[in-house]
């Protein structure tokens, strides 16, 4: 376990995704850390419990991502993630969520709904998916309850969740042409085909090449829509971005401030536990230096 203990009166920030491992002094800085629970041992979890952080596990809820067949998968063809989606008011689908919520009430804070838009094309998902976050409260107890998304739900779901985060609020990361993009807006929609005519659909094919960019004014409108339908509600609100540039990650950063919200910012796999850091300026002769040397090519700092 590391040594190293971070100051308890330094300033946190507000909420972290990391699904990676280790790097639990780095997770430490946060209020929040949202992790998977198969990457993390329960004293591991408890050491940043102790020093004050609420750590929540990912919990999909609409999706099964086991590349198994299983009795509760539908027939929708795979997401751009290689999931699939679920029924969500299956028995065995509702038993295996369960099982999931007792294991991690031992270890965790609470969890990180994932997936609700699955159920959101079809009222009969829209029911289950509804009654699905009500047993997992049920089951969960006092826990933090955090959802992705979401919204078109959350008027129904009043008392029922502690927080949401509106992943992709300002950059995204594409798909390539012809796939599903898992972060697209428009998705929160509750019911079938329910869309307004400025509001991108998610049920098109992505165009254009697979990446990070920022959103154009219509997804930028659609999801400052979202930041007010759920601080009507009551509810925290975080959110989420991804970026492999500098200016992405200003962009990002100036926009959330903008409204006043906390924004994390990394990589499509979340595997930066604070976050993308822009790599640092290097002087001229540093950049002739590595030029050559034949070293052309960076990582992304973190």
């Amino acid at each position: 376990m590391p040594s190293s203990v971070p100051e308890r009166s330094r300033h946190r920030h507000a909420l972290a995704l990391y699904y990676g491992q280790d790097a639990l002094p780095l997770l430490a800085r946060y209020q929040r850390v949202v992790v998977q629970p198969g990457h993390f041992s329960a004293a591991q979890v408890t050491w940043l419990r102790q020093r004050g952080v609420q750590v929540l596990a990912y919990l999909s809820l609409g999706e099964d991502g086991s590349g198994q067949p299983q009795d509760w998968l539908t027939d929708e063809p795979p997401t751009v993630w290689k999931t699939r989606l679920v029924n969500a008011s299956h028995p065995a689908w509702r038993a295996h969520i369960q099982a999931q919520v007792m294991r991690g009430n031992a270890v965790f804070s609470g969890f990180f709904l994932d997936t609700l838009d699955a159920a959101t094309r079809d009222p009969r998902q829209v029911r289950g998916m509804l009654k699905l976050v009500r047993l997992v409260r049920q089951w969960a107890g006092p826990r933090y309850l955090l959802t992705n998304r979401g919204v078109g739900l959350l008027h129904r779901l009043r008392g029922t969740v502690n927080g949401v985060l509106i992943e992709s609020f300002s950059t995204t990361w594409q798909a390539s042409s012809g796939q599903f993009s898992a972060s697209q807006p428009g998705a929160d929609q509750p019911g079938a085909n329910q869309f307004s005519a400025d509001q991108p659909r998610t049920d098109q094919p992505s165009t254009g090449p697979e990446g990070y960019r920022a959103y154009t004014k219509p997804e930028l409108e659609y999801t400052s829509h979202l930041l007010e339908q759920v601080r009507r509600l009551g509810l925290e609100v975080y959110a989420l971005d991804y970026a492999d540039t500098p200016q992405l990650r200003r962009f990002a950063l100036r926009r959330a401030a903008s409204f006043g919200v906390s924004t994390f910012i990394s990589n499509r796999e979340l595997s930066l536990p604070t976050g993308y850091t822009p790599p640092p300026k290097r002087s001229g002769a540093a950049r002739q230096n590595t030029t050559a040397q034949g070293g052309g090519h960076s990582s992304l700092g973190r």
